[in-house]
């Protein structure tokens, strides 16, 4: 019998195109050389913008093209491309109490990987009008056949991306965040959402916090979701500071395996890591009895493009470790920081690969 190939998804951001109404945070990384810059907040108390009717026109122009370019690809679950976001964790706390983001903050972040000014934290936070993500997510899903996903920041994410200059109290921090996030996620699954994933990529540099609260939070997170729909973590290892940058402090990819018995007891149904970066020992794999791995086939922070050929070889490894069933397959993280071409011909040469397994 033949068998089906293996279904493929994305993780979240992709490149946005130049008309938008919105500055992409990958923009510094682009064209200032790195996101460790302090360009990279220039815009924080200007990228809260208000739509008009123009301006919508043109976002829903950009998640068509965006869409497409996943669907042409044969992408089986695509993304909307977070076009809206000028980045998916700020965004959200946009629409938030609590949240300063005219006086920052200066920080060094990520085991002194990332140093920059960031919003602050000062007040109470707690959702402070009607979901966002559900007119996002319904303004993206007319334009595609398919049913897409969507994708939100985990509560320590959010944390770590913002300064803290009120609760002093991580723990009840991660579990107020998490509660704004819940209502965001239940708003998607009345909506009709049926693919929805929370990214928290701070699980991999932050284990003890992670062990302590993380998973805590995002239990509350997907708090009431019911069966049917599919509850996605992503948490890869980190963004370089630009493009082709090899000595750049990621996580620790080992994060993974001294995080897998909490993993799979966890209540969410799929776990993405990257591994096309780190290329993990993949008998990270048999730990996972219970979750379906999405599983990074080619690097987001690397121009060069994958063969078909050695995409193909590590996931036929990989298989040797998980069931196929149990196997979905995507980039190791967003496509934001590529350029547009290469972002989209990784992702066909991704897709042939699952074809020849």
């Amino acid at each position: 019998m033949t068998k089906q190939p293996l279904p493929t998804t994305t993780i979240g951001s992709f490149p946005k195109p130049k008309y938008l109404p919105v500055r992409d945070w990958f923009d510094a990384a682009r064209e200032d050389g790195g996101m460790n810059s302090s360009t990279i907040t220039k815009d924080y108390t200007k990228t809260s913008h208000t739509l008009n009717e123009a301006d919508e026109a043109l976002f829903q122009q950009a998640a068509k093209e965006i869409i497409d370019i996943q669907l042409d690809a044969g992408i089986t679950i695509p993304t909307d491309g977070e076009v809206r976001r000028e980045n998916y964790i700020h965004y959200h706390c946009r629409h938030l109490s609590g949240f300063d983001f005219n006086h920052l903050e200066h920080r060094v972040l990520r085991d002194g990987a990332y140093e920059t000014d960031l919003p602050a934290i000062r007040g109470l936070v707690e959702q402070k009008g009607p979901a966002y993500a559900v007119k996002d997510y319904l303004a993206a899903q007319k334009l595609s056949p398919v049913p897409l996903k969507f994708t939100l920041p985990g509560p320590l994410t959010i944390m770590d991306t913002n300064a803290d200059c009120f609760y002093h109290d991580r723990k009840k921090l991660n579990h107020d965040l998490a509660e704004t996030v819940n209502k965001e996620i239940l708003s998607l699954v009345e909506a009709g959402c049926k693919y929805i994933q929370v990214d928290e990529p701070l699980f991999a540099r932050q284990v003890d916090d992670a062990v302590r609260f993380g998973f805590e939070g995002l239990e509350h997170c997907f708090h009431r979701v019911p069966k049917g729909v599919t509850r996605i973590v992503h948490m890869c290892c980190g963004y370089p500071d630009h493009l082709d940058d090899e000595d750049y402090k990621k996580a620790d990819p080992d994060s993974y395996s001294k995080l897998a018995n909490f993993v799979d007891e966890a209540g969410f149904d799929q776990l993405s890591i990257e591994d096309a970066h780190c290329c993990n020992d993949l008998s990270l794999l048999d730990k996972f009895s219970k979750k379906t791995i999405i599983f990074g086939a080619v690097a987001v922070a690397r121009s060069r493009v994958e063969t078909v050929e050695e995409i193909a070889a590590r996931l036929n490894l990989a298989l040797n470790h998980i069931d196929r069933d149990r196997l979905v397959v995507a980039p190791d993280c967003g496509l934001g920081l590529l350029p547009p071409a290469i972002a989209a011909e990784k992702l066909s040469l991704m897709v042939k690969a699952t074809k020849l397994i």
